[in-house]
């Protein structure tokens, strides 16, 4: 019975992560915003495919439609949701395998593997979120040198997911398991 909440809990814990990277990320790049007014509609035009995979920056794409849930608003662009997406199943998988590495250090002891190191795997994926906003916010502290750090910040999120995939590869090497293993045992 302890062991069945033990593995829910390991599989909540990197899924609430993962959602909540997806949500965070989305706000970051101004997907999902808050509304003063509380209405409740969904308006999508006759907007052609093309639109959806037009850039308004660096890894940031047009909306095919609005979406209002009370006061949270979400412009629907499916490829930033995608992107959002599949950082956050990274992140995700990268939780899962710091859990099933720390769950049984004396598995990774050995290899030399740390705790530091397999938390550590997550952090690139908070800073993708700053792909859209990191030159505006540079540029309001009115640091010089703006277009010098601006050219830098269109690598992040591919820079970050690169280091999320490393970092789980690492993770698998190290012993953690699959993220989405189904367990045939009733114990």
């Amino acid at each position: 019975m302890m062991r069945r909440a033990g593995n829910r809990i390991a599989g909540i814990v990197p899924a609430t992560a993962g959602l909540l990277y997806v949500l965070f990320y989305l706000y970051a790049i101004d997907d999902i915003s808050l509304a003063h007014h509380r209405d409740w509609y969904a308006q999508f035009g006759a907007i052609p495919l093309e639109q959806a995979l037009r850039m308004r920056s660096w890894f940031l794409f047009e909306g095919l439609g609005i979406v209002q849930l009370g006061p949270i608003v979400w412009l629907a662009s499916p490829v930033n949701l995608l992107i959002a997406a599949v950082l956050g199943s990274l992140l995700a998988a990268n939780v899962h395998g710091a859990m099933a590495l720390r769950a049984a250090p004396a598995q990774c002891s050995h290899r030399g593997s740390g705790r530091i190191g397999t938390m550590a795997g997550g952090l690139p994926a908070l800073f993708a979120g700053g792909a859209c906003c990191a030159p505006s916010i540079i540029l309001l502290l009115g640091i010089p040198g703006l277009g010098a750090f601006a050219g830098l910040f269109i690598w992040l999120i591919p820079v970050s997911a690169l280091l999320l995939i490393g970092n789980r590869w690492l993770q698998r090497r190290l012993g953690a398991p699959p993220w989405l293993t189904i367990s045939s045992s009733t114990n």
